[in-house]
């Protein structure tokens, strides 16, 4: 018991020390530079009034929607103008877009020719020989290489038309345009 009175001496020495009196030097002094310093910004420029534009929906097309494109129907030829076989049957790599492959390598076999391994971005791995559709836009592997794979694409050009673009699938780390 004897040994608790200094702990408790000290203890109430302690809280003393932290009353109310030993502060107001330090209230008076934040009182005094609260009222002395008064932040000044400049005002805000004066924003212009805009111009309100109403949408009545039946002159424009609806920004919700996909704009129509302009490919004849299947089957139909416009004259002058290349266009893609539409009839035919789709294959599996058709369904993803080009951006959604990755080149994995190449190999030469004897049957096949030069082949090619993609994977997409989903982890399953194909083989592409020549010839192979892939892609959203009708494209078919033109070119294998050690380093990259070709696809030439057919895109609407909207008046019935199409026109043929060359893609270059590349490996990782290869230097190159994807777009040739």
């Amino acid at each position: 018991m004897m040994k608790r009175w200094p702990l408790i001496l000290c203890t109430a020495t302690l809280l003393t020390a932290c009353s109310q009196a030993s502060q107001q030097d330090l209230v008076a002094y934040t009182e005094q530079v609260k009222t002395s310093s008064v932040p000044t910004a400049p005002p805000l420029p004066e924003m212009p009034e805009l111009e309100r534009v109403t949408y009545t929906g039946t002159n424009f097309r609806n920004p919700f929607e996909p704009a129509p494109l302009n490919a004849p129907a299947p089957g139909q030829n416009t004259p002058g103008c290349p266009q893609p076989n539409l009839e035919r049957e789709r294959e599996e790599l058709e369904s993803l877009g080009l951006d959604q492959f990755t080149l994995v390598g190449s190999m030469r076999t004897n049957s096949e020719g030069q082949v090619a391994l993609v994977s997409t971005n989903q982890g399953r791995l194909y083989r592409v020989a020549m010839g192979d559709y892939m892609g959203l836009n009708l494209g078919q592997v033109t070119q294998i290489t050690p380093e990259f794979i070709m696809i030439t694409e057919w895109v609407p050009a909207g008046d019935g038309c199409w026109q043929q673009r060359d893609t270059a699938l590349r490996l990782p780390g290869t230097q190159g345009s994807s777009d040739l």
